[in-house]
């Protein structure tokens, strides 16, 4: 029964490998952020990554012959080709909870002012574009 308890350590490990979801950012937390990321870029992605390279023993400097590096080359193309993937085929949905949303309005009408209070009741679904 040895392989019986292999293969519970294996689903247990597994199960202890997943993080924790993060918590909720604050609405106006979050509308501050979004306005001050750049947005998504294949050149950005490559250089990080290049510049990273040396760590796991790879060089990234000219060939010894002169020639351009082919990591360098590779490493370019797959971030571009990433990011246009994404940029191309991500689907983004939002979802409005219930109460979330909340108005308050003023008129007027022959028998005379009128305050209007209102609520969103049902979940909205909204969507979005990935920069």
């Amino acid at each position: 029964m040895i392989w019986i308890d292999k293969i519970a350590d294996a689903i247990n490990m597994a199960f202890s490998n997943v993080r924790q979801p993060l918590g909720d950012i604050p609405p106006l937390l979050l509308l501050c952020e979004v306005h001050q990321r750049p947005g998504i870029s294949a050149i950005s992605l490559a250089s990080s990554i290049i510049k990273r390279l040396p760590e796991a023993g790879i060089e990234t400097g000219v060939n010894v012959d002169g020639s351009p590096n082919k990591i360098n080359q590779f490493v370019r193309v797959l971030c571009e080709e990433v990011v246009q993937e994404l940029k191309d085929n991500t689907k983004i949905t939002c979802v409005i909870e219930p109460g979330t949303i909340n108005s308050t309005g003023t008129g007027g009408s022959a028998a005379g002012p009128v305050v209007v209070n209102s609520v969103n009741t049902i979940p909205v679904n909204t969507m979005g574009i990935l920069q």
